[in-house]
């Protein structure tokens, strides 16, 4: 690819609550393009390391160390891996904005994202962003969820829903400009783990097994009655709190496994639906995307709301949160702030990250 000495591009790493591996994007200057993208998958023993790390809390420090590491240099693996697949050099690479892969999050208190920068900008030579979220949380808010600056700023002003399925979902509602967005709660944490347990498989493709079950309406009621999903915003949620030692106690002896997880997908469709507003458009993005069940569900829940997914206005639906955190990077690097307040709860805006400089 041929470019200009004055040419900045943006890379953004970003791996979710799903803590399947990492999503990459190399964005275009104004951070509106997504110039090239890439997947790394993360190895099935540092996958069990993670999810057993933000769902138990259990491990040692020498652990904690190897995972940082191990999680860092699958990042910096992935932005290599975007500059070969481009061929631009990364001369023309301003900065990296890296998540991380968080391990503890409690929204207002703390949140933990591994996969440190300096590692990522010394294996790349790559000024390198990371460590989102703490400024935010230091300010009094959240921490979470971040990408609705993103959504605002990539539907350039028009009104609209933006829902990001991913282990856990989060809502994006802009209004005349105005935008309020939080967690609704579980979108694919609780389904991945509940077919891993079942069936040994890392995720229900296209929701085949949910399909072949049926509702279990007590359970339901159940469910959507914990106090998270009644709790006005600013929240934010994770895996440590909607996991399967969080299920277990509502589950009788008698279930059926296929049941549950219809019913699992159920509370995902409600818990996002109740948000909705009615006639809106909806764009849909994050892994949740590919649950044809799922995305079926929110249609008959929304029938006078048009649910599209975010290709439908350019921007790969697989690839928004990795394209939000190269904007955060150019955000940062330009000494301007990304969190909104009215979403997190901060006290302020501010300008988020660490910056790991080259």
């Amino acid at each position: 690819m041929a470019n200009t000495p004055s040419a900045r591009y943006y890379i953004g790493l970003m791996s979710g609550t799903s803590m399947d591996g990492v999503d990459g994007v190399i964005m275009n200057e104004d951070c509106q393009k997504i110039i090239t993208s890439t997947y790394t998958p993360y190895p099935a023993a540092l996958k069990t390391r993670l999810q057993q790390l933000s769902q138990t809390g259990r491990t040692s420090l020498a652990d904690l160390a190897q995972a940082d590491i191990a999680v860092a240099q699958l990042f910096a693996q992935t932005a290599n891996q975007l500059l070969t697949q481009s061929g631009i050099d990364k001369n023309h690479i301003h900065a990296i904005g890296s998540h991380g892969q968080t391990i503890f999050h409690q929204g207002g208190v703390y949140s933990m994202q591994i996969g440190h920068g300096a590692l990522i900008a010394e294996q790349t030579g790559i000024t390198t962003v990371a460590d989102f979220r703490m400024q935010d949380i230091a300010a009094g808010g959240h921490g979470a969820p971040l990408t609705p600056a993103y959504h605002q700023y990539r539907l350039n002003g028009s009104d609209g829903v933006m829902i990001n399925l991913g282990g856990i979902a989060n809502i994006t509602l802009i209004k005349n400009n105005q935008v309020t967005g939080f967690d609704t709660g579980p979108a694919n944490t609780l389904l991945d783990a509940w077919i891993k347990q079942e069936k040994n498989l890392e995720y229900d493709q296209g929701g085949a097994w949910a399909s072949t079950g049926v509702v279990d309406g007590m359970l339901l009621e159940a469910l959507l009655a914990d106090a998270y999903f009644h709790a006005p915003p600013p929240k934010s949620t994770g895996p440590e709190y909607f996991n399967l030692e969080w299920l277990n106690p509502y589950l009788s002896v008698n279930y059926l496994p296929q049941n549950i997880a219809r019913t699992l997908l159920e509370l995902t469709a409600l818990s996002v639906s109740q948000h909705i507003p009615v006639g809106q458009t909806v764009y849909l993005c994050g892994g949740g995307i590919h649950n044809l069940l799922l995305v079926e569900r929110l249609n008959v829940l929304n029938p006078q709301s048009a649910i599209v997914t975010t290709n439908d206005f350019g921007m790969d639906a697989d690839f928004v949160e990795a394209a939000a955190f190269a904007f955060f990077a150019k955000q940062t690097m330009a000494g301007k702030p990304s969190n909104l307040p009215l979403v997190t709860g901060a006290k302020h805006q501010s300008i988020l990250g660490a910056v790991y400089a080259t």
